[in-house]
């Protein structure tokens, strides 16, 4: 299969996308002077450098309370944001991710929201109210990754955050972000992607007994409903956003993002794949790329709640060089897309 849009995935213009193109599609190394050179250049890059500009003097993004609110503009959905533009962490962002781990980590190892001081005002104001911070697999699992990406794979803290994932999955096999503090039953596609999507990043070899079945559990959630159909449709139908291509993600989903996240946990050869693959593949345009179909900043329900992103990472409806770059990394791991590792 000619792949024509990899070329443009190589163009140095996006340093971000050329580096996980040669490394994560092409195979080459970190080490490689190709992938070194990309790298290097990422901290310069249009979109880091707009996300760097906005930080205020102490390193992080309004406001000072916390970290998870207002979305979109608060600091951790910036680190998450520059985790996955492959950001190399400078001595700022190291002061942000320790204020991270202050502000929003509970005893339990969750990454928890609203911070202590969100919680502190909300019961000045409702003295007799019951105020909540939850710990929530979406959140947990989106940090976890973002701070193994940013080198804080080995920090006690992670691995405890880490811990606590497989101890709140449903019997499922997935996770649902109300439990427990609602009564539910079923699992979600979005809470369940990403703590997977966090042990994608975990190197397999630094797996536990615990965290093994953990993976095969979520997965097992995702492939019995052939990625994005809704078994409470008896497979007729899927759930309207999931058909969509988005980026970011956040802690949204769709079905490429499912994809993306299986294969690289190993599972490209399961053929309940094959709804999901045939989905990208129908989209791709006869150039070889495919569009931005959703952003979830700009949705309807967050222009209605006036959510704005610090940064619009491209337009919508047009060729997307981070969506051609998932369908890549998904589909050269399930074979549909075959590339030379020499190039």
């Amino acid at each position: 299969m000619k792949q024509a849009g990899l070329e443009w995935l190589l163009e140095p213009s996006n340093p971000s996308i050329r580096f996980h193109t040669l490394h994560e599609v092409l195979g080459k190394p970190l080490n490689d002077p190709e992938v070194r050179k990309a790298q290097s250049r990422i901290r310069g890059s249009s979109l880091v450098r707009k996300i760097l500009k906005a930080r205020n003097r102490k390193g992080h993004w309004a406001p000072e309370s916390t970290f998870y609110t207002p979305k979109w503009t608060a600091t951790s959905w910036q680190m998450m944001l520059l985790g996955e533009a492959g950001f190399t962490p400078d001595e700022e962002m190291k002061k942000t991710c320790e204020k991270f781990f202050e502000m929003h980590q509970v005893e339990s190892g969750a990454f928890v929201c609203p911070s202590p001081s969100d919680v502190e005002a909300w019961k000045k104001k409702h003295p007799r109210g019951k105020s909540v911070r939850w710990e929530e697999p979406c959140f947990t699992g989106n940090m976890i990754r973002t701070l193994v990406v940013f080198g804080y794979g080995n920090d006690r803290r992670v691995k405890k955050a880490i811990e606590w994932m497989p101890e709140h999955q449903l019997e499922d096999g997935g996770w649902n972000c109300d439990y427990p503090e609602k009564k539910v039953k079923h699992s979600s596609f979005m809470s369940t992607i990403e703590p997977l999507w966090a042990y994608s990043e975990i190197p397999q070899t630094k797996w536990t007994r615990k965290m093994k079945r953990s993976v095969e559990d979520g997965a097992e959630f995702l492939l019995m409903h052939r990625v994005y159909k809704s078994d409470h449709h008896h497979w007729k139908h899927s759930l309207p956003f999931t058909t969509s291509l988005h980026f970011p993600m956040y802690y949204y989903y769709d079905a490429l993002h499912g994809l993306r996240v299986l294969t690289k946990l190993g599972y490209g050869d399961d053929e309940r794949l094959n709804d999901a693959v045939h989905l990208v593949l129908s989209k791709r345009s006869p150039n070889g790329k495919w569009l931005l179909e959703g952003d979830w900043s700009r949705e309807p329900e967050a222009q209605q709640r006036k959510r704005k992103a610090l940064v619009e990472v491209e337009e919508l409806w047009k060729p997307s060089k981070w969506v051609t770059l998932n369908a890549y990394r998904a589909l050269t791991a399930t074979g549909d897309i075959n590339v030379s590792k020499r190039q």
